[in-house]
């Protein structure tokens, strides 16, 4: 049993999942020979596995108030995987804790900011949203804001930010002044504060295609970019063509005739 429960726990730590019967059993056996070794092999197989970030992410995303839907009234399905999915991929690929962070906090303000780095700022457009009729939009994008002020207070700096909002208060390490002064980093993105029914994607948004999807859209813009040459070239040349026809003083009586005839 010693051998089964220690092999358990770095499993259920590392992963959120049982043992398999086989794990057990290749653990058991290693441990026979060397237990330090078989726990130490055990834990690098562990962190391995794609089930360490998935297991790890669980967290952060209750913390970064992550869903699949908005959350309110009708609540549609939205598309906020993409974000899901680069928060197991930052923890299985080890990325360094400030720069998860600062990633998701303004990662399209870096400089040449990749897609992985803008697709890690939908952490701060997790919050609700509605499309119900009535509805004010400046309401709902002062509301996105605070949102977004108070999940960076509670999970960045373990603060609640909630009180200052309405008024300063003598236990309250921030006053409103301070609240609304860092309010205003979180109300500078371009979004409209409501969703309709016909797009589920509120804007400002990223499209992120497949490798696939990328290099046809590369052999595309390819493509337009040379038609796009090509047609200024033939402008150009018929242009030229033109000026010349009018230059010569051959086509003076049949351009006097044209000009007649307007």
């Amino acid at each position: 049993m010693t051998g089964v429960q220690t092999c358990a726990l770095p499993i259920f730590d590392l992963t959120g999942l049982p043992p398999s019967p086989d794990e057990i059993e290749g653990f058991q056996q290693s441990a026979i020979r060397n237990r330090q070794s078989a726990i130490d092999s055990a834990t690098t197989r562990l962190l391995a596995s794609p089930a360490f970030g998935e297991h790890m992410a669980a967290a952060w995303l209750d913390a970064a108030r992550y869903a699949d839907s908005f959350g309110y009234q009708s609540d549609q399905l939205n598309t906020q995987w993409p974000y899901r999915d680069w928060v197991v991929r930052a923890f299985n690929d080890n990325l360094p804790f400030d720069q998860f962070l600062t990633h998701q906090l303004a990662g399209d303000l870096l400089p040449d900011a990749t897609r992985d780095q803008r697709l890690a700022t939908a952490f701060n457009r997790l919050h609700r949203l509605t499309n119900e009729g009535g509805s004010i939009s400046a309401e709902w994008l002062a509301e996105n804001a605070a949102d977004r002020l108070h999940t960076f207070g509670t999970t960045f700096l373990a603060l609640t930010f909630e009180c200052a909002r309405c008024h300063d208060h003598k236990y309250d390490p921030l006053s409103s002044r301070e609240y609304y002064s860092l309010t205003a980093f979180f109300n500078s993105i371009d979004e409209n504060g409501l969703y309709d029914h016909a797009s589920k994607v509120p804007s400002p948004s990223l499209l992120l295609p497949t490798p696939e999807q990328e290099q046809a859209l590369t052999k595309a813009r390819g493509e337009v970019a040379a038609a796009e040459t090509a047609l200024a070239e033939a402008i150009r040349a018929g242009d030229a063509r033109f000026q010349a026809w009018l230059a010569d003083p051959a086509r003076a009586p049949e351009i006097a005739d044209l000009e007649g005839t307007f």
